[in-house]
């Protein structure tokens, strides 16, 4: 059971937002709570090859001082911008540096070198952006920037990375860029747009933005706590009786709230308190009383946005539930840091888990109980090491997890915030 209250690291999505948009300022930007995720460390870094200069407080962990020229004053990087495994960076530097005249070369670990990029090529070379990469879709990616024109976007897929990347190409493109997509996402941009004073219109769901005329004043940005990992803690409370486990300051956006959903959809015990705005970001404290057994549930391609990087550990609660849970339209599962449709059913498989895999999701059979005691495989994918730890709790047996490391890409601390929450 897991008891107490806690608050896990600052948002990932948010963190990587502030680092980037500060470019758009000429002045200081003071970022409070920032994640402490490798993924943002290297954000972080490519940041300052580009000429940000950010300095940690060592009194407070998480706060840091960006000095930003502006993007007038962002200079050519010297050498290769490094994303390492994050494809927020990839995919929102890749926007970014297409609206400035200069040449830069980005580039990431085996995983992002995986990882589809069409998505934001094609779009970004429309707009007259020159982008070379491996067989024109895969990192490494070299990008001549600058001469951009303004176009509207209607995406396929819904994509808050997809969507950011082309508002940021936008604000340094000639004429109106406009970004519209299928489904609600994480509107975490146009919320910090709107905090830090970058003007934007929204209209039927689309936003639009045109040039940025003038760098933005300094600024102060409060980073939430990052739902994606409160949502381990979220589901072994729920499942283990007698858990009663606050979380607090969590981000609570509602682009982002499909574990909360989806849980409480299945019977769980959830209550939002202290609900408020934190620089434009919801923010709740979530209250969370171990239920047991869940109901089933289905999940379509609607749902998923609101949060499809947590199907992984809501698979451990349809797996443990009373009938059956469907997920569906989830085919963007195939293409994150490994195929994590096809790894959580095998690990899943493996440990006792009734579980079938299909096309473009899977349907569980809950059972009352899961053997586990079985390889759990990671590929070096965080979230699915941060599932395979969770799932140890829950089973009659731990599971063997064959690589804990990676989870520093998003959450250093994990183990050690699990333990000061274990009854």
């Amino acid at each position: 059971m897991l008891n107490g209250s806690l608050k896990v690291p600052g948002d990932k999505s948010i963190t990587h937002r502030a680092l980037i948009f500060a470019s758009l300022v000429r002045g200081r930007v003071e970022i409070e709570n920032m994640s402490t995720a490798q993924d943002c460390a290297d954000t972080a870094l490519c940041m300052q090859k580009l000429g940000l200069e950010i300095e940690h407080k060592p009194e407070e962990k998480g706060s840091v001082t960006v000095k930003s020229p502006g993007l007038a004053g962002l200079k050519e990087p010297q050498d290769l911008l490094y994303v390492g495994n994050s494809g927020t960076t990839i995919r929102l530097l890749s926007g970014l540096l297409s609206a400035l005249p200069i040449s830069s070369r980005l580039d990431g670990d085996e995983s992002i070198r995986k990882r589809p990029m069409a998505r934001v090529i094609e779009p970004l070379t429309t707009m007259g952006a020159r982008i070379e990469a491996r067989e024109n879709r895969f990192a490494p990616i070299s990008i001549q920037g600058g001469g951009l024109c303004g176009r509207r976007f209607d995406l396929a897929v819904a994509s808050a990375q997809v969507e950011t990347c082309l508002l940021l190409a936008g604000l340094g493109a000639d004429g109106r860029t406009t970004v519209a997509t299928p489904h609600l996402v994480r509107d975490h941009t146009r919320r910090m747009f709107g905090h830090m004073g970058v003007p934007y219109v929204e209209e039927d769901g689309a936003i639009s933005v045109e040039r940025l005329s003038e760098a933005l004043p300094s600024c102060h940005i409060r980073v939430p706590a990052d739902i994606s990992s409160a949502a381990f803690f979220l589901v072994c409370a729920v499942l283990a009786e007698g858990s009663d486990l606050t979380l607090l300051s969590v981000g609570n956006n509602p682009g982002r709230t499909l574990v909360l959903d989806a849980l409480s959809g299945m019977g769980a015990e959830i209550v939002r308190l202290n609900e408020r705005l934190v620089d434009g970001e919801p923010v709740a404290d979530i209250r969370v009383r171990g239920a047991g057994r869940l109901s089933g549930i289905t999940l379509g391609a609607a749902d998923l946005p609101a949060g499809i990087d947590e199907v992984p550990v809501l698979a451990l609660a349809g797996s443990l539930c009373e009938g059956e849970m469907v997920v569906e339209g989830a085919s963007e599962l195939r293409h994150k840091e490994s195929d994590r449709l096809a790894l959580l059913v095998s690990n899943l498989s493996r440990n006792g888990a009734d579980i079938e895999e299909r096309e473009e999701g899977f349907i569980i059979r809950g059972r009352k109980s899961v053997r586990g005691g079985e390889l759990w495989q990671t590929h070096g994918d965080h979230r699915m090491a941060m599932s395979g730890a969770i799932a140890s709790l829950l089973f009659d047996r731990p599971v063997q997890i064959d690589d804990q490391d990676c989870i520093a890409v998003s959450y250093p601390e994990f183990f050690q915030d699990l333990e000061k929450v274990r009854g």
